[in-house]
């Protein structure tokens, strides 16, 4: 049996209903399941979400949940716990279980992954296949402290070997599931590079169709036919598009640390970016958007401190000099 995931709190659930009836109308045989690491909210219809299952994380993982909801924000919180609904649904009996983040919209089948998939344990799509331009950001060397793979897609077969590089993956992000990149972490993107090291047949879908994303836009141009969109000839769909750091509101930015293209230098990517803005809005992206999310570590409130930046002895002068100030107004 073959399941996929998406892992979101209730604000992005917009996007993974998207993702979620976009990806059945491809795949209707394949289960889907939207994991929601929230509470329920009594203004959603969670059976209207286009997903086959809803899973509760923190009814299915509350010692986890519990013990880690202050330490990490919730972008970190949610890829914290996707080592660990892997091995929930191999235990529950799937074979094969892909992981896809809520900001993807799928538009053409899996082909190259379920073929991959017949010899190889796990599946694996770089963020780039070719090297970057030298301007700009993000170019190839910032991309190595993100990670060679993008987790935003994974697809992982059942065996003794993966279910150890799972336990072993599932400890690390516990740990380490920072976004931290001075520090080298990156959520549980980064650890994957070892798989090619610690498993014996992971294969790296090099289509150019699979994750297109604002970084890998160097090497893609989109071609809109009317019927499909395809990448750079005529003979290559794209399968899924990964809107990685898209927020309507900023249009024509494409993500906010991408220098390199937008909707204004970029004309071809304009159809498939408005249909996913409609999908957003027609998913209610505009009423799910600003619900504040339960778990996770909260941003901390914004403090105004007029005191100098300098130093001590430089406040305690500036506090001087308006007392003097101040006496002499007064006339003394």
């Amino acid at each position: 049996m073959t399941l996929a995931f998406t892992i979101c709190a209730n604000n992005y659930l917009a996007h993974a209903k998207t993702l979620a009836c976009s990806f059945k109308k491809q795949h209707p045989e394949v289960d889907f399941c939207i994991a929601i690491l929230d509470e329920p909210n009594e203004g959603i219809d969670y059976d209207d979400l286009g997903a086959d299952q809803i899973l509760w994380i923190h009814k299915l993982l509350p010692e986890l949940v519990a013990e880690l909801k202050d330490t990490y924000n919730i972008a970190e919180l949610c890829t914290v716990v996707k080592p660990k609904l892997f091995t929930h649904f191999f235990e529950k009996g799937y074979n094969t279980v892909l992981y896809i983040d809520p900001d993807i919209k799928v538009f053409s089948p899996f082909k190259e992954v379920f073929s991959a998939l017949k010899e190889h344990q796990v599946v694996l799509t770089p963020h780039i296949c070719s090297p970057t331009g030298e301007i700009g950001h993000p170019q190839d060397k910032d991309l190595m402290r993100t990670g060679i793979y993008n987790l935003g897609f994974l697809a992982v077969n059942k065996t003794i070997q993966t279910q150890s590089f799972i336990e072993w993956w599932d400890k690390r992000v516990r740990a380490y599931g920072f976004h931290d990149l001075k520090k080298g972490f990156f959520y549980d993107q980064i650890w994957l590079g070892y798989a090619p090291a610690f498993l014996d047949r992971v294969f790296i879908l090099r289509h150019l169709g699979y994750n297109v994303a604002n970084w890998n836009l160097h090497e893609r141009k989109i071609i809109n036919n009317k019927e499909k969109y395809l990448v750079n000839d005529t003979k290559t769909p794209v399968v899924f598009f990964h809107y990685s750091h898209f927020k309507m509101e900023n249009l024509p930015i494409l993500a906010s640390y991408n220098q390199n293209f937008n909707l204004d230098n970029r004309k071809d990517l304009a159809p498939i970016y408005m249909e996913y803005k409609s999908d957003l809005l027609q998913n209610n992206y505009n009423a799910l958007k600003d619900i504040i999310y339960v778990f996770g570590k909260k941003p901390k409130p914004t403090i105004v401190n007029a005191k100098p930046k300098n130093s001590s002895r430089l406040y305690k002068a500036f506090v001087l000099f308006k007392r003097t100030l101040r006496m002499v107004l007064k006339g003394y």
